[in-house]
């Protein structure tokens, strides 16, 4: 039912005119003095009962407007009498009472309006995350505000704040925002920054998050029929792969009935089990090995697509849990052998396809990109678009094999995200070093990434100007120039990088690498007097470090007739990249290897002839 604020108009008539003849100059011209010489005649509002998040919002709103202007605003409840300036936020009387229509079912949970009426201002949206939302809209387009990392931020001061005229709806285009970020799962930088991250630490002040069933987040199919307790009874619940049923790196058998009631039953006692989560994955295992027998077989043959069996499975699943549990999703990864849609079937309405381009070149956009995974990605994108309900995507931003090495992704992080709503994508899902803090410039990848999720349109070159400026102070104009030289390369050389890179990949050379050196060098020499931007530089540069240490180790290991350049290079950066990497909290260098450090560095200094 669409709820709406409706007026007493006749009742307080007198009372607005009143209030803009009070507020002088300013509010006639549609402005509002919020603060003036560290002093507020405004209060904040909320109601009595107002949820967490909303209340958690007037302390933000309250603690930042103090930050920027000295003056702290009271924050009481709409049982007080209505007064001559407030900020409203939220639902509540004193909303009632100024004679506004605000449609929330329109704004669901996470959409707001700012709106200025008479010397008033209101902020007000979904009571979940619309309020909050709108506190930090408020803060970040009209204040000046940034969040750039956990600790690191943009408050600007003003002896003067003023707002308005506003009158803004904004509801996100993408229901689903993950920055999937180890530096990232920050709950209140995610709040601030309007993502809504599964792996976000974000409580019920923030207005919870988008919530996957524990376990059920991605590859369940052992989960949900493991072969250790069913294989040896019931071998035909499992994928037949050259007339032989696997129970090793097996996937289901998705036409059986007793497989389909088995994940129905598992999905239904987890939904029961787990009443705050909202999507609970039936995907494939992360292998191959899909079920070939002569009923998956004839149904792929007439879909054209291995994907048929599973969604078969997903959909017969989803039909169960619908009736129950309506409000919650049934989700299955297109990925890899089951990213081509079907010809004919359709995913149910509360089936989430989640299309994952792994196999995908990511130094230039996907859509204009002219290696033949791009081309067939955009194609199979382009088909799910068509067919799905609820399409997410699974993408992916850094190299999982060399966490540190320079990825040349950033130019085209905007782009692809705009081609995926463009594609009538609800959600992303952008996983990057998850499980290790400081990888290669995940601040700044992390930054433009949550700012696009969050609009789109976000200018790309606004990102990453203020993100430098506010993160790296007097050092941006030296990282800027890394920044270009490591894109510029990818660009004119039409060179294609993908999630594996090794560090001999022909988007690094090492010219290239002693001139970012070179950069770098200047970085830190530029913030020398300034402990903790100079600690944000090295940790940055170790990247850079870890490309002329991995590289000369080859260059080495090959025993050519002398050093080169690079190795000389080599020795010289080694001593300063493990006294960083050190005391980085770096846990990893690739996705599956916990770093022994120790081992590392003794096994790299023997190949470079330098003492560990």
């Amino acid at each position: 039912m669409r709820r709406s604020i409706l007026t007493r108009v006749l009742s307080i008539g007198w009372l607005a005119i009143g209030w803009y003849a009070a507020a002088g100059h300013d509010a006639m011209a549609g402005e509002l003095v919020l603060a003036d010489g560290g002093k507020s005649d405004y209060k904040i509002v909320i109601a009595e009962k107002a949820s967490p998040s909303t209340r958690h919002a007037a302390e933000e709103l309250q603690m930042f407007l103090e930050q920027i202007t000295g003056a702290r605003l009271p924050v009481v409840s709409d049982v007080t009498p209505v007064a001559q300036r407030e900020i409203i936020l939220g639902d509540s009387a004193h909303l009632r009472h100024l004679a506004q229509e605000i449609d929330f079912d329109a704004l669901g949970n996470e959409g707001y309006v700012l709106r200025t009426v008479g010397p008033h201002l209101v902020i007000a949206g979904g009571a979940l995350r619309g309020n909050l939302y709108g506190v930090y809209g408020l803060l970040e387009d009209h204040c000046g505000c940034r969040w750039f990392a956990p600790g690191v931020s943009r408050i600007p001061k003003h002896a003067k704040l003023v707002v308005g005229p506003l009158d803004q709806t904004k509801v996100p285009i993408l229901e689903y925002r993950e920055p999937f970020t180890f530096d990232c799962f920050d709950g209140p930088w995610c709040a601030r920054n309007r993502v809504n991250s599964s792996s976000g630490r974000l409580g019920p002040q923030h207005g919870g998050k988008i919530r996957f069933g524990s376990g059920f987040f991605c590859h369940t199919f052992n989960r949900l029929v493991p072969p250790e307790k069913y294989f040896d009874e019931h071998p035909e619940y499992f994928s037949s792969v050259d007339g032989k049923r696997l129970k090793e790196r097996s996937q289901l058998c998705c036409t059986n009935e007793a497989v389909i009631r088995l994940c129905t039953e598992g999905i239904l006692a987890a939904m029961r089990a787990q009443p705050d989560a909202f999507v609970f994955s039936v995907s494939q295992n992360d292998w191959h090995n899909d079920c070939q027998c002569d009923k998956c077989r004839d149904l792929i043959q007439r879909e054209d697509s291995r994907m048929a069996p599973v969604l078969h499975l997903v959909n017969r699943v989803a039909e169960a849990a619908e009736k129950d549990f309506p409000d919650k999703a049934v989700e299955t990864l297109a990925y890899q052998w089951t990213r081509r849609p079907p010809k004919t079937m359709r995913p149910r309405p509360n089936v989430i396809i989640r299309l994952c381009s792994i196999e995908c070149c990511f130094a230039h956009p996907l859509e204009t990109c002219d290696s033949e995974p791009n081309r067939r990605f955009c194609e199979d994108l382009k088909g799910w678009a068509k067919v799905s309900n609820r399409l997410w995507v699974w993408d992916y931003v850094t190299d999982f094999r060399h966490y540190l090495l320079p990825f040349p992704n950033q130019r085209v992080r905007n782009d692809n995200i705009r081609l995926y709503v463009a594609n009538n994508v609800r959600g992303i899902f952008e996983q990057d070093t998850y499980n290790s803090p400081h990888s290669e410039m995940a601040a700044l990848g992390g930054y433009m990434t949550a700012k696009f999720l969050w609009n789109p349109e976000y200018d790309e070159e606004t990102a990453l100007s203020e993100f430098l400026q506010g993160y790296y102070g007097k050092a941006a104009p030296s990282i800027r120039q890394y920044l270009d030289l490591l894109h510029d390369r990818v660009e004119k050389e039409n060179i294609h990088v993908n999630i594996w890179a090794p560090p001999s990949s022909p988007h690094l050379t090492d010219e290239l690498l002693i001139a970012a050196d070179r950069l770098w060098q200047q970085a830190e020499t530029s913030v020398a007097d300034e402990a903790e931007v100079l600690r944000r530089v090295q940790l940055s540069r170790m990247s850079v470090d870890y490309a002329i240490l991995e590289r000369a180790r080859l260059q080495a290991a090959a025993k050519g007739p002398g050093d080169t350049p690079l190795v000389d290079l080599a020795r010289k950066r080694f001593q300063p990249f493990f006294a960083t990497l050190a005391a980085s909290g770096l846990t990893r260098i690739r996705e599956w290897t916990v770093l022994d450090l120790p081992d590392y560095r003794s096994k790299l200094g023997a190949t470079l002839k330098v003492e560990p």
